[in-house]
């Protein structure tokens, strides 16, 4: 578990070790992640690295964490400039995400990232369900969706549906990051499987 002695860093020190969890995990993948590398370009003991981490599952968390953080601007952001479309949201959430695919470095970060967590089933399931809470946080953008148009309206059919949603652009972005499928071949099968979800939830 990430400690709070790394959360109470100055900030430019944090930085400086969340730059170089990053700058390792854009060079090899998740499993051969080195945390002599960190440390050394961190500028840190290995004492140190302890003081603030428990294991390599924590750096996961750290990138994970930040993913997160970027998604839930973005799509605070982007159900604003829709008006609380869920399903409009979803589609651009789709495309914003992808743009990191257009930077090289960034798209072998998550590239790693997410075949690490795809690796690691069992572990990484133990670390969502007992160590990290932040994607819990993803659902509590339900609140802010216009329900007007929608065939369910409770706060739990909206969470399901935000969950469905969410699991669907999941898949898109490991297509995309992972496989390698191309953009547009990903995005239509994207699309449609949001007009076949929006048909079973749109209100007659």
């Amino acid at each position: 578990m990430i400690k709070n002695t790394f959360y109470n860093l100055p900030e430019e020190k944090r930085k400086r070790i969340t730059d170089a969890i990053f700058n390792e995990f854009a060079g090899s993948s998740g499993e051969r992640v080195s945390i002599n590398n960190i440390i050394k370009n961190a500028n840190i003991s290995r004492g140190s690295f302890y003081q603030y981490f428990d294991d390599k599952v924590d750096l996961v968390e750290v990138m994970t964490r930040s993913f997160i953080n970027f998604s839930l601007e973005k799509a605070t952001e982007v159900i604003s400039r829709t008006h609380g479309d869920i399903f409009v949201t979803y589609d651009l959430l789709f495309e914003i995400l992808c743009e990191c695919s257009k930077d090289a470095k960034q798209s072998i970060i998550m590239k790693n990232l997410i075949k690490n967590i795809k690796a690691n089933d069992s572990l990484v399931s133990e670390y969502f369900i007992n160590r990290f809470k932040g994607v819990a946080e993803l659902v509590s953008v339900t609140n802010n969706f216009d329900r007007s148009n929608l065939k369910y309206t409770s706060d739990e059919d909206v969470k399901c549906l935000s969950q469905i949603l969410t699991q669907v652009l999941k898949n898109a972005v490991f297509n995309v990051f992972v496989i390698g499928k191309p953009f547009d071949e990903v995005h239509r099968e994207y699309h449609r499987k949001l007009e076949i979800i929006k048909t079973g939830a749109i209100a007659d």
